[in-house]
């Protein structure tokens, strides 16, 4: 059956003046609303903790064509493949099955829209009379979807068939009416059959819902109104993006990352992204990045594509409609098929959303902030935000609780730092990027439903980079079995566990790296009965600290403890350069150590009475900036220096970051020092060129980097050859060479 759809033309067509300025907001604001209220239908009705407590869901209106009109304010990267799943429906059964009034598809298939096999997404056209006028879809994870593991997070497995079973986009309710048989089909894989049928009925309410809006907005305004509001909306999305895009020069900027443990291997696996602004388009060349792995990690060309899109409607369009259908003629992704982020069939793909997804979203996020830095106004510039936590920790726990009953749970409960931007610092236990309505569950939510008692959870000191605007720190916390019958078997999945990810920017250092740790007979019990409860690692008793590796599955016995850190974001600027009573207040709130505190940033504590001395900080940071001298070498020995400039650096055309101001010299434009004037070259070639470079202990950034693959990665920092401010900081795999990462021009 071929159905007709009322075509809302692309963001580029011109339309006609039917929608006044006022109407159009009205229905902005009312479409937008919609969308809303559909996620909230779904959290309402679920009964999984990951829905209603941790909002790992979302939600999206697309055109009849099935491009992204409005995603929603939680996870982005589930709602952004929804427009995917709803052009392959278009395409593929338009004539069989059809396409019909009262009808929803479901699916769970990568390779057709879902991020990984545990997003189910729901999708439904919705009519008006004869036509669609615009698709309605939700994405939910479900706790369990089938496989070899509980959770499916599928430690251990090397392609698609070692994991939950893919259910291409199938018609689940057919005219209105829902068929038992699809709905049967895709809850009998489960092991949480009841959790899962209550987030199908979510999913179906949250449609059935948005689609009863819409037909009520058109009731009211007619259908010629709502799809010229559509072609409206998305004309001035695009020309919003276009404009904010000529703030910033042509050019290229550089990113790279690396993904560690690929469920399998314990290796480092890089991410590299080389971004282009050419006119009013982006380039996202992903080219160079790992060949895809054996491994769960990986991710299809769906979750690059939501990756990328998610970095973009986060720092840049934050005061914008998330329109992402107004803007995919402006970005263009480049990649061969067959990367870890772009996997071809049948790659695992069972983690890829905290893994694949997020990295590649990490890397372009870092990309982007740098073209941020280096815009004309400074408006612009001041929004260039160092890189947040390192990805979402996640542990899925199973077993026999209260009644011998099995459970099976996704715990959802901790929470990374937000990167730091030059006039602040990040948030602390901020979350993840683009997802601004994502949560963590309540502590006591758990211990209701599962069985296990945390000992504490809270923001954990040394997590977030320094800088001189620190990033946000992350979250540490402790559980231990409780009322379980069993012994409990735990998969924890994570990234950034061996190596800091959380890139700092400008002289920030990187976040933490996120360890979990097995506690082996633990006398947390005994503790608790004399009355004392412990709220660190240090006041634990224990046989002995296995640490895990960021894809692991272990068991917890009576007694045993799980701690896991949850890192912070990037640093933004030389340490050094915080402001000593910032630092001395950080230090009083538990958020920086002792170490960092003397090390890291100079400040010298009185511990009679832990007040700041002034005198003996400034001495102290001088014997830094001497130390940083002292042992840093060139960091490229053929790069030529250039003559000294005359005059203060406060005569640059613009700051960048708080590192380098832009001079015009002898008809050439330079990089310089914005602390001390010293130029560093020419601003087609990357600063740090020009700079020194020296390596320093990963444990020296945070106590937690103790847990860091040293043997795998190393630290480097670079300086100002005159003044020793700190331009950059780096972590290198050993044996990569040194990153350069900026320039300017074609």
């Amino acid at each position: 059956m071929t159905t007709a759809v009322a075509h809302a033309a692309s963001p580029t067509t011109e339309c006609s003046t039917i929608v006044d300025p006022i109407t159009l907001e009205v229905l902005r604001h009312r479409l937008w609303m919609i969308n809303d209220e559909q996620g909230k239908v779904a959290i309402q009705i679920s009964g999984s903790p990951t829905v209603y407590e941790s909002k790992d869901l979302n939600s999206s209106i697309m055109t009849p064509e099935g491009d992204s009109l409005f995603v929603g304010v939680y996870t982005t990267r589930v709602a952004l493949c929804l427009d995917v799943a709803a052009k392959h429906i278009i395409a593929h059964f338009s004539d069989n099955p059809g396409i019909r009034d009262g009808d929803a598809f479901i699916t769970n298939d990568p390779w057709t829209g879902a991020g990984h096999q545990n997003d189910f997404m729901v999708l439904a056209p919705i009519f008006w009379q004869d036509d669609v006028v615009a698709w309605t879809g939700i994405a939910m994870h479900d706790v369990d979807v089938g496989g070899p593991v509980p959770g499916n997070f599928t430690v251990g497995a090397k392609n698609v068939f070692d994991e939950a079973p893919l259910v291409p986009p199938l018609r689940i309710v057919e005219r209105g009416v829902v068929r038992r048989d699809v709905e049967a089909l895709v809850l009998r894989n489960s092991r949480t059959p009841e959790l899962n049928a209550l987030n199908l009925r979510a999913r179906l309410a949250a449609v059935s819902r948005t689609r009863e809006r819409i037909q009520d907005m058109i009731r009211e305004y007619g259908k010629e109104t709502f799809l010229e509001t559509q072609r409206r909306l998305m004309q001035l999305v695009r020309k919003a993006f276009v404009r904010r895009l000529s703030d910033f020069p042509d050019g290229s900027w550089r990113a790279e990352g690396y993904l560690d443990h690929d469920g399998n291997n314990n290796e480092l696996y890089p991410i590299r992204l080389g971004l282009t602004k050419m006119d009013d388009r982006l380039i996202f060349d992903y080219t160079g990045t790992s060949p895809q792995v054996e491994g769960p990690v990986n991710c299809t060309w769906v979750g690059m594509q939501c990756g990328v899109v998610s970095a973009v409607l986060s720092t840049l369009c934050y005061d914008m409609p998330w329109s992402p259908g107004a803007l995919m003629d402006l970005l263009e992704i480049r990649a061969p098929d067959g990367l870890i982020n772009r996997a071809t069939y049948p790659a695992a793909v069972g983690i890829a959303t905290i893994s694949g997804v997020y990295a590649t979203q990490q890397v372009a996020h870092c990309a982007i902030v740098k073209m941020l830095a280096a815009a004309r106004s400074r408006k612009h510039r001041l929004e260039a935000q160092a890189n947040w936590t390192s990805s979402a920790q996640v542990t899925g726990v199973t077993g026999r609780g209260v009644g011998d009953q099995w459970f099976a749970a996704m715990l959802m409960d901790r929470t990374g730092g937000a990167g730091a931007c030059l006039s602040s610092d990040g948030l602390d236990t901020g979350g993840i990027p683009g997802s601004p309505s994502q949560a963590i569950a309540n502590v006591e939510t758990y211990e209701r439903q599962y069985p296990l008692l945390y000992v504490y959870r809270k923001q954990c000191r040394d997590t977030g980079g320094a800088g001189r605007s620190r990033g946000g720190v992350g979250t540490e916390l402790m559980f231990i079995p409780h009322r379980n019958t069993t012994p409990l078997t735990f998969t924890v999945v994570g990234h950034g566990a061996s190596q800091p990810e959380a890139h700092g920017l400008f002289g920030g250092c990187p976040g933490s790296i996120q360890p979990s740790l097995l506690l082996q007979g633990t006398g947390v019990a005994a503790q608790f009965a004399g009355g004392f409860l412990p709220s660190s690692l240090n006041e634990i008793d224990c046989r002995q600290v296995k640490l895990l590796e960021a894809k692991d599955r272990d068991v917890l016995n009576s007694g045993d403890a799980l701690l896991t850190i949850s890192s912070g974001g990037g640093g933004y600027g030389d340490p050094l350069l915080r402001p000593p009573q910032a630092v001395h207040r950080d230090y009083l709130l538990g958020i920086s150590s002792p170490a960092t505190v003397r090390d890291i940033y100079g400040i010298v504590i009185d511990e009679s009475d832990r007040s700041l001395d002034v005198a003996a900080t400034s001495e102290r940071r001088r014997q830094i900036r001497e130390e940083r001298l002292s042992e840093a070498r060139p960091a490229d020995p053929d790069a030529k220096r250039r003559p000294a400039v005359r005059g203060p650096a406060t005569a640059s055309s613009y700051d960048m970051g708080g590192c380098f101001s832009t001079v015009r010299h002898n008809g050439m434009m330079l990089h310089v020092c914005s602390q001390c004037a010293n130029p560093y070259g020419p601003v087609e070639d990357d600063p740090k060129r020009y700079a020194l470079v020296r390596e320093v202990p990963l444990a020296r950034l945070s106590e937690w980097n103790r847990y860091a693959a040293t043997d795998k990665v190393r630290a480097l920092e670079f300086y100002c050859p005159n003044c020793a401010v700190m331009i950059g900081s780096q972590v290198r795999k050993n044996g990569d060479p040194i990153f350069w990462d900026m320039s300017f021009g074609r």
